[in-house]
Order: C-alpha cells, then structure tokens, then sequence
C-alpha cells in the first residue's frame, strides 16, 4: 500500500532510506575553502600576470627592432625606430631616411609604463649596424607598474637581445 519494493528492502536489510544532497553546513565549509584558497591564488596571478606582459613587451620590442634592422638592410637605405611613452604606455614606431612609415606602430600593454631612457630611437644603417651612439651597448630599460623592469640591448654590429633586468651583461 505505502511501502514501496524499494523502501521496504531497504527496511528489512536494517538500513535507513536517506534523501541525497549537502548540508548547509557542508555547503558553508566548501565555500570557505573555495574563498581561502582564492586568496592565496588573486595576489599570486597578478604578480605573475605582471612579469608575463613585460616579459612579452620587450620580446615585442626586440621582434620590432629586428624587423627594423631587416628593413634597412633591405631597403638599403637607414631606418630608425621610435620609442616613446605617449598616454601612459610605450610605442613604438620605425620610419625610414624619408620619414615614410616602414613597420606599422606598435602599442605595448597598458601595464608598460616605464621607458628609459624616453624617448628612445636606435637608428640601423642599410649594412644592418646600428648608427650613432659610439662603440657602447644602447641600453632601453621598460617597466611595468609593479616596478619590474627588463632591458632590450642592441650592440654596435645591431645584435639585439633582451634580459630580464635592469642592465644586461
């Protein structure tokens, strides 16, 4: 009549029929674990969001600066790339002898606050070197909001890497 097969199995094995589903209790302490742990994590992943976009910026500005030197070399004529903090964040711009646009301008994440020395121009010669600025390493040091700075370095002969530092050795 009012026992179903199922229920009265359940009450001749001695077992008790329960209802599924959490406890407010359970509910409570999974939230709290959930909060703590986002705690922990939020500060961890913005320090490392900061590293990864400056990280990205100066390989963007090292990328650029090789397009640039290729552009020299096969325009045979000097190109000089501009780089510039303009709203709060580093552009950069390459142009030729002619003042033409030679590589489309560039726009570093807004993050990337810091250039020094600003604004900045390496200029390359149609072999490809840099010209101007001696025998010594030109040095263009970016940083970011959080105060993390990384360094791109072009040689004399136009080699260009990047480090993550202030100075690169």
């Amino acid at each position: 009549m009012g026992i179903t097969r199922q229920n009265w199995t359940n009450d001749m094995l001695g077992q008790k029929s329960r209802a599924g589903g959490f406890t407010l209790i359970e509910m409570m302490i999974a939230v709290a674990i959930i909060g703590i742990g986002s705690a922990i994590a939020v500060p961890s992943y913005l320090s490392w969001n900061a590293r990864y976009q400056l990280k990205q910026a100066a390989t963007e500005i090292q990328s650029q600066l090789v397009l640039a030197r290729l552009m020299a070399m096969n325009r045979n004529s000097a190109v000089t790339m501009n780089l510039a903090v303009n709203a709060g964040r580093v552009q950069i711009a390459a142009v030729d002898a002619g003042l033409n646009q030679v590589i489309q301008p560039t726009q570093m994440m807004s993050s990337v606050t810091g250039l020094s020395p600003g604004p900045a121009n390496v200029t390359f010669s149609p072999l490809g070197t840099r010209s101007g600025g001696g025998t010594a390493n030109q040095l263009i040091v970016i940083s970011n909001n959080q105060g993390l700075s990384y360094s791109v370095q072009i040689t004399p002969r136009g080699k260009i890497k990047w480090c993550a530092a202030s100075t690169c050795a």
